[in-house]
């Protein structure tokens, strides 16, 4: 007996995805996450994670939804960083005063994390700006300042 071939009722045009902004943008995170998490590996470390950090260590303590703002984070992703950041006792969450969410910051694990993460992340840096090459960087910056700018 021969497996049943699936047709699709309806086929993506062949210039959509390659086209796809959407589809670039995602590919182009996804290559350049990679290299920041593979770096950071040995500490248990995402790209993402490191950045929530970096912001809190900068910033100071601040409510979560302004945590997102910050790093223009959809908050069901920050919300799943910020548990597992938690339990690994890299952050506190507390309620903030006046109702406003939850107060996150830094703990003294979560500070020791960003000094072992710190030489990691540079070694990333080099090699993600290897392989973006100098106009890709100077691409990356244009781009980003005109999608950030309304």
């Amino acid at each position: 007996m021969q497996p049943q071939q699936h047709k699709p009722v309806w086929q993506l045009p062949r210039d959509a995805s390659p086209k796809c902004v959407g589809f670039r943008v995602r590919q182009l995170s996804r290559v350049v996450s990679s290299i920041y998490d593979e770096k950071f590996a040995p500490l248990k470390l995402k790209v993402s994670q490191f950045n929530i950090l970096s912001v809190l260590s900068r910033g100071g303590p601040c409510v979560a939804s302004e945590l997102c703002t910050r790093i223009r984070m959809d908050k069901s992703t920050a919300s799943r960083n910020l548990q597992r950041m938690r339990r690994r006792g890299w952050i506190s969450a507390i309620e903030s005063k006046g109702g406003r969410g939850q107060q996150v910051s830094l703990t003294p694990k979560g500070i020791r994390v960003m000094r072992d993460a710190y030489p990691l992340w540079k070694k990333a840096q080099q090699e993600a700006i290897r392989r973006l090459g100098p106009e890709g960087v100077k691409a990356l910056k244009t781009v980003l300042q005109k999608v950030t700018t309304r």
